[in-house]
């Protein structure tokens, strides 16, 4: 009878397997069918369920193609460059109104010669949009607080701010192999905002940011045999991206862009029920400090100072946390990219200015886009004057 109680258990288990799976089935297959009744698709070929993206995702190709139109017209602030991605359009003012730059690409209200017209302090700068001073004007960044607070100690100096919005620290970096390098600086500093981390395995700027006024490709370094190696030199022209981005998986730089995965069109994407809970069936998330991304930060900072030091020039980082990294310490947080900022600081002078400052993290201290208000940026000049005078100071005995 044993057996027999046995046998019977095992079919009704058999039997209730069935039913579940055969339900489940169902109900996908119920599912399938309203999210396909209720999926549209707009001009560029992206589906939506309502406001909600399907993947794979598709890049927004007409707003892309006006904003490219501009770029090639010479009416905008950046422009194509072919060894950097994008940079500063010589002579050109922000639409704002609020930024020039002169014929050498720096941020400044006059025009810098290459070789000195006096003898004294010439520091550069170099970083993104944080070290280019957006949405203040040019004596509220923190390089003319820098170049005040130098001239307040008796010292004539210069400060030449070589920023560019949206940069990664890879082009940080080659912009001071092209350009700064020439303007023979006695001090270099870099500023470091630790989302640049992960720009430098970005290829393609609009996967990273969809809505970006730079809808171009930009260089990418990896490392193979223990150097670094270019990749994407010189980088797409403007005139090609459109063919580019409508055919993604086919372009061979594909294989090196972090930011990809949303928009490859993998085989179960099909199914949209798959399609539209794709983002939580994700294994990873490439906003995210790994091995590769720390590797890669740091070596083109090592690459970059060794360069500065071959120029005699002296090299300093400074520490540009965003509004939600100040507002992480304050909580006794740990920083996501904690791990390269302690590289930073074991290898190189870093200099972080606004610890401890006294409203750093109040929302009332940053503009509405997020960058530094006047106050931030003062206080950023205010604590670099020393270390740049300091780490001058040593560069000269050194000699």
């Amino acid at each position: 009878m044993r057996a027999l109680g046995s046998e019977w258990s095992a079919r009704e288990l058999g039997v209730a397997a069935v039913l579940v799976i055969a339900s489940t089935a169902l109900a996908i297959l119920l599912g399938e069918v309203i999210v396909r009744a209720l999926v549209h698709r707009d001009a560029d070929g992206q589906e939506w369920l309502y406001d909600r993206r399907l993947q794979p995702y598709r890049l927004p190709q007409r707003q892309i193609a006006a904003t490219l139109s501009r770029l090639q017209a010479g009416t905008s602030f950046l422009a194509y460059d072919p060894e950097l991605g994008w940079s500063p359009r010589p002579g050109a003012r922000s639409a704002d109104g609020l930024s020039r730059v002169d014929a050498g690409g720096i941020r400044t209200d006059r025009d810098i010669p290459v070789e000195r017209a006096a003898p004294g302090l010439r520091v550069a700068l170099f970083g993104d949009s944080f070290t280019f001073g957006d949405e203040v004007g040019q004596e509220q960044t923190w390089g003319a607080a820098l170049e005040r607070r130098l001239a307040d100690r008796g010292v004539a100096a210069e400060v030449l701010n070589f920023g560019a919005n949206a940069y990664g620290m890879d082009q940080a970096y080659l912009r001071w192999r092209r350009d700064g390098r020439r303007y023979r600086p006695d001090v270099v500093v870099f500023g470091f905002q630790g989302e640049d981390v992960l720009r430098n395995v970005n290829v393609f700027r609009p996967l990273y940011f969809e809505r970006s006024e730079v809808p171009l490709s930009k260089p990418r370094f990896v490392e193979r045999g223990g150097a670094l190696v270019l990749l994407n030199v010189p980088t797409i022209p403007p005139a090609e991206l459109p063919r580019a981005f409508a055919a993604l998986e086919a372009e061979p730089l594909f294989a090196y862009e972090r930011f990809g995965a949303p928009f490859a069109g993998r085989w179960w994407l099909h199914v949209k029920v798959a399609a539209l809970l794709a983002p939580a069936l994700a294994s990873t998330d490439p906003w995210h400090l790994d091995a590769e991304t720390r590797s890669l930060a740091s070596r083109i900072v090592a690459a970059f100072a060794e360069d500065v030091a071959s120029a005699s020039a002296a090299f300093l980082v400074v520490d540009l946390p965003r509004r939600e990294d100040l507002a992480t310490l304050r909580r006794g947080g740990a920083l996501w990219y904690g791990d390269v900022f302690g590289d930073l600081a074991r290898r190189h002078r870093l200099v972080s200015p606004l610890a401890g400052t006294a409203g750093a993290d109040d929302p009332a201290s940053f503009r509405p886009r997020g960058h530094y208000g006047p106050a931030l940026n003062a206080a950023i000049g205010a604590g670099l004057a020393e270390p740049v005078l300091e780490a001058w100071r040593a560069a000269a005995r050194s000699e």
